[in-house]
């Protein structure tokens, strides 16, 4: 007989399982998408811990289960659950903060380096039959000599800064309201404002959580700011940007161009005027997806949940409970 039940929300890397199974618990896989059916599986399973990864975890969802104990998220972000709600009632959210950050600032920098060689035009024009593009291409850069606005100074835009430094040699600036210059462990030089960043980077990469403070706080006044050269890199969350304004921005010509991994609505909408655009590089939010961070982040969850659930100190809380 099992120790307890845990219901994935959905199907995720077998290192979690594994971990799952040599403590005793019964998976459960659920067969839906919507709230309705992950209520009802709840309910039927009474299961004591829910994993997740991008799906919204309800109050409703949490009430279905008396013996829910703790929800745990296959990544960093904690917008997709009911925080307040889930502390409301003492169950712990646990989550792998280190789990994919090395990956998400490697697919910055790619999106830096194809945005950077206009990759979308070329790539376009060279399937159409056109081998003679480079002859044509305009407002292509190098990355050396370039500098790099950060807005959010935290693990991954550190990382980041470390590779494009380095790696680059790009100059690297930031803002980040909570971080000080003595605690960089990266070479960024922390400015007094965001206009400052907006005003003097040539690439600009948003790493900013999605909280009542920053969603919508880049808008079209935001993109004015910005050099008329320059490119925005968005890894973080979709709801941060006013993508209307964004759109609008890349279309007048406010900005040269975008690399983007998460969109204001997700799955992203196939008329959306954004996938028509040849100085926009696109991929479907898989920044997080190289097999080591896969493998990281459910591990690191899996385990959160064989903590909580043997009374053990908890690694990586996403919440306090008393």
């Amino acid at each position: 007989m099992s120790k307890y039940k845990v219901i994935f929300l959905k199907e995720l890397d077998v290192s979690g399982k594994n971990i799952l199974w040599d403590d005793g618990a019964e998976i459960i896989v659920t067969g839906g998408h919507s709230e309705e059916v992950f209520i009802q599986e709840i309910r039927d399973n009474q299961v004591d811990a829910i994993m997740c990864r991008t799906e919204i975890v309800t109050p409703a969802m949490m009430d279905a289960s008396p013996n829910l104990k703790v929800i745990a998220k296959h990544g960093v972000g904690l917008d997709n659950i009911d925080m307040e709600y889930a502390t409301k009632k003492g169950i712990q959210v646990v989550y792998a903060p280190l789990g994919n950050s090395n990956s998400v600032a490697e697919h910055v920098i790619m999106l830096m380096l194809m945005a950077a060689r206009r990759f979308q035009h070329v790539d376009r024009e060279f399937r159409n039959g056109n081998f003679d593009v480079r002859y044509t291409l305009q407002d292509t850069y190098e990355l050396d000599g370039k500098t790099l606005g950060i807005l959010g100074c935290g693990r991954i835009g550190q990382i980041i800064a470390n590779k494009a430094a380095f790696g680059f040699g790009m100059d690297v600036i930031g803002y980040d309201p909570y971080a000080k210059q003595e605690q960089m462990k990266a070479p960024i030089k922390l400015l007094k404002s965001r206009d400052d960043v907006l005003a003097q980077s040539d690439f600009i990469s948003l790493n900013l959580p999605s909280l009542p403070s920053t969603r919508g706080s880049i808008d079209l006044e935001a993109f004015q700011k910005m050099k008329d050269k320059a490119i925005f890199i968005n890894c973080s969350r979709g709801d941060v940007v006013v993508e209307a304004d964004l759109i609008r921005a890349l279309q007048e010509g406010v900005i040269l161009g975008a690399g983007l991994d998460v969109f204001d609505k997700e799955p992203i909408d196939y008329t959306n005027p954004l996938l028509e655009m040849s100085n926009v590089i696109m991929t479907p939010h898989t920044a997080a997806t190289t097999q080591q961070a896969v493998i990281r982040c459910c591990s690191t969850a899996a385990q959160g949940i064989v903590e909580v659930m043997n009374n053990k100190p908890v690694a990586f809380p996403g919440n306090k409970i008393d």
